[in-house]
């Protein structure tokens, strides 16, 4: 009913024009013939309405007439005169003073009774039909069932079932009787209610999510104010790293402690082993396409990186017979150094580079002021033990001595 009552001032201003309202007006206030207040007759022509509204309309002028009504009566007058003057006009009130105004069975006499009405009387008027046609149509749906439930029932052929199913029937056909609590007006307040808490619950929700925000956001600037002061770490002096300079990586002579001497010289000769290292490590551990080839090969040989390139590219050029004559050049000269190292330091020959190099690394991993530092640095060597680790190191200290002494 209600789309009906919105689509219906649609329909009637498309079939209905402005001007013929407000002709419809215009005769519903006046209630009086056009043509004899004009004093004129039916038939007559455009220049005598105009004569006769010129004459009415300097006697009923605001200005020449005082009157109480005088305004009123002009605007009637230039009513009149825009309605006659205008043929297709004219010719349509001819038509209500022949056939009379539109009566209650056409839609335009119920929108010019809207057109009048304040907004909230419009509502009013639309709440009454609209709970009007709800209730019959509450009325038709009830008889519907009801229509229809009596045909299930006379197809029943028991008596026993007949009377039971008559009893179901009717209890739920009184859930489809219209009653005071089904009308719309109760219906439209019931919803506005229950929308109403809704909305109500939302809001609340809502303002809880933001508190529970806000508090979250408080507890955690809190925890930030209240977290403690990080402890600040011991710093430990190698002392020992500050006197040697050990070997990382790479084996080496033991009485070779600083940087200098670390890395070989480019002019010592290359052993037979270190030319078998070389190849293994350039064809196997670190092949073509591996990145910073070099500097862990030189790392690995403990030489310089120009060093190994250039006896890489010397080792590609040879042939076999060339390699097979420089392992044994090179194998004299390394038992001829071997000889003479012996002979030099006789007092450090017992401890293998291998085990020289754990001891520089335990002695920088365990520094001193460690606890238990040397049976720490035994149980890391495992091929030593504490006495002979510390005996060990008073010679490399001894030997560091010795050399400052000599380079002063």
């Amino acid at each position: 009913m209600l789309p009906l009552l919105v689509v219906l001032p649609i329909l009637v201003t498309a079939q209905w024009s402005t001007e013929q309202l407000a002709l419809y007006d215009l005769v519903e206030e006046i209630n009086e013939n056009f043509y004899k207040l004009y004093g004129i007759s039916q038939e007559a022509t455009t220049n005598e309405i105009k004569k006769a509204y010129r004459k009415l309309s300097l006697e009923w002028h605001p200005d020449r007439n005082q009157a109480e009504n005088a305004n009123e009566k002009f605007r009637q007058i230039a009513g009149i005169y825009e309605i006659l003057k205008n043929s297709d006009l004219r010719q349509k009130y001819n038509d209500v003073l022949e056939f009379g105004l539109p009566n209650w069975r056409n839609p335009v006499f119920y929108y010019r009774r809207m057109r009048k009405m304040a907004w909230y009387e419009a509502i009013f008027v639309l709440l009454a039909v609209a709970t009007l046609a709800h209730y019959l149509m509450m009325w038709g749906t009830y008889f519907e069932k009801r229509l229809a439930y009596s045909q299930y029932l006379e197809k029943l052929s028991k008596k026993k079932d007949k009377a039971e199913e008559a009893r179901m029937v009717q209890e739920t056909l009184e859930s489809y009787k219209p009653n005071k609590w089904k009308l719309l007006p109760v219906l439209l307040a019931k919803w506005s209610y229950l929308i109403a808490l809704e909305l109500l619950w939302l809001l609340k929700e809502r303002m809880t999510k933001k508190e529970d925000i806000k508090s979250g956001d408080s507890e955690e600037d809190t925890k930030e104010v209240m977290r403690p002061k990080s402890i600040p770490q011991p710093v430990y002096e190698f002392e020992v790293a500050r006197d040697l300079k050990p070997v990382v990586d790479m084996g080496q002579k033991p009485e070779s402690l600083s940087q200098e001497e670390v890395i070989k010289s480019s002019r010592e000769a290359w052993s037979p082993a270190e030319l078998t290292m070389l190849v293994k490590l350039s064809t196997e551990k670190y092949p073509q396409g591996t990145p910073n080839r070099w500097t862990l090969m030189a790392q690995a040989m403990n030489r310089r990186e120009d060093d190994v390139t250039a006896m890489v590219g010397k080792l590609k050029q040879m042939k076999q017979e060339e390699y097979t004559k420089l392992l044994s050049a090179q194998n004299t000269i390394a038992s001829t150094t071997s000889e003479t190292s012996n002979k030099a330091a006789p007092i450090i020959s017992d401890w293998s580079q291998d085990e020289q190099r754990q001891l520089e690394l335990a002695l920088q991993k365990f520094p001193k002021g460690t606890d238990q530092r040397w049976e720490r640095i035994s149980e890391f060597m495992e091929t030593r033990t504490k006495e002979e680790c510390m005996q060990r190191f008073k010679e490399l200290a001894q030997m560091v001595r010795n050399r400052k002494q000599t380079a002063n």
